[in-house]
């Protein structure tokens, strides 16, 4: 049976060849594996043709810069097989990382399997693995995304039925894709295989979407959380308190962004609504078991004591995280 793998390429020749490496050398060998450059200004567009022409079960793509989810949806749209995965190029997956999650859907007869990462770093790598083995309905494993109890909304890492994503394309133009369509996905599974094993390799780049200076961009993270609010709220109401307090998550993240920056302008642009929200709408979550005892301080320092106490309690908790 053909998996696809779908690989989105953008300016990675750094990184490139190693993640290719990881994917033809699979254990499992029946794929398709389609590289999507979109747009590349540097030598990875070359770079994919070379291993087009070592390797006939891949396909290139070359196509304008669209960003991230244009380059998925390209992929997902010219797939041709039952199962698809997405890897991301700068990124690298185990040797076993197909058959682990064909393995794992096939023999609990699930529609999603779910695998884990190691996190990589420049000094450390930091395995996530656990070792449980868990088989969920949609509505467990959408929780546990929410709450990041064990996986999150990441595209990778995993294995869906092809054709859940025929009325589930990635938003084009937005950051924080991902956020917005694996909820959508997942719900569409009976079942949801997951597995604690470090299958995929996750590079932590300082020049990635993610670690970038803060920019008005940033605040799609907050824009993709209250869709999926909305998405919870008419198909998952009782998951709705957990989303609240995803879209809660999506307010701290963008204010520690911009209270990171030397940018007086931006912080006094973004910060007032920013916390404005996180202390009208954020005192649900003391309450609420299922909130990490990091989220209740920081909203209860940000409440009480104020922006600076709050800044001292985030620096030190990421030092303690390290």
């Amino acid at each position: 049976m053909k998996i696809s793998v779908v690989v989105p390429v953008y300016n990675v020749q750094e990184y490139l060849v190693k993640c290719l490496e990881s994917i033809v050398n699979q254990t499992y060998s029946e794929l398709e594996i389609i590289l999507i450059n979109d747009g590349s200004t540097d030598d990875s567009g070359r770079i994919c043709d070379d291993y087009a022409a070592m390797d006939k079960r891949i396909k290139v793509i070359h196509q304008e810069n669209g960003g991230l989810s244009a380059a998925r949806n390209t992929g997902i749209k010219i797939a041709t097989s039952e199962w698809i995965t997405f890897i991301d190029s700068d990124d690298y997956v185990a040797e076993d990382y197909i058959e682990y999650l064909i393995c794992l859907a096939l023999n609990n007869d699930a529609d999603v399997s779910i695998g884990t990462y190691t996190y990589v770093t420049k000094s450390k790598e930091i395995d996530k693995g656990t070792g449980e083995v868990s088989i969920m309905d949609n509505k467990t494993a959408i929780r546990r995304m929410l709450l990041d109890q064990g996986f999150d909304m990441g595209a990778w890492a995993k294995m869906y039925k092809t054709t859940f994503f025929d009325d589930n394309l990635y938003p084009v133009g937005k950051l924080y894709e991902d956020s917005f369509t694996t909820y959508r996905v997942v719900s569409k599974a009976q079942k949801v295989a997951f597995g604690s094993k470090s299958i995929y390799y996750y590079i932590n780049r300082e020049d990635s979407i993610v670690n970038r200076v803060f920019n008005e961009r940033k605040l799609e993270l907050i824009e993709m959380n209250k869709l999926n609010e909305n998405f919870i709220r008419e198909n998952f109401p009782s998951l709705l308190g957990e989303a609240k307090r995803r879209v809660l998550w999506s307010y701290f993240s963008t204010l520690n962004q911009v209270l990171s920056t030397d940018n007086s302008h931006i912080i006094e642009k973004y910060s007032p609504d920013l916390i404005n929200y996180i202390i009208t709408e954020g005192k649900f979550i003391v309450r609420k078991k299922y909130v990490p005892l990091r989220d209740k301080i920081a909203y209860l320092s940000l409440k009480y004591l104020g922006v600076t106490k709050y800044k001292q309690f985030w620096s030190f908790y990421l030092k303690i995280k390290k």
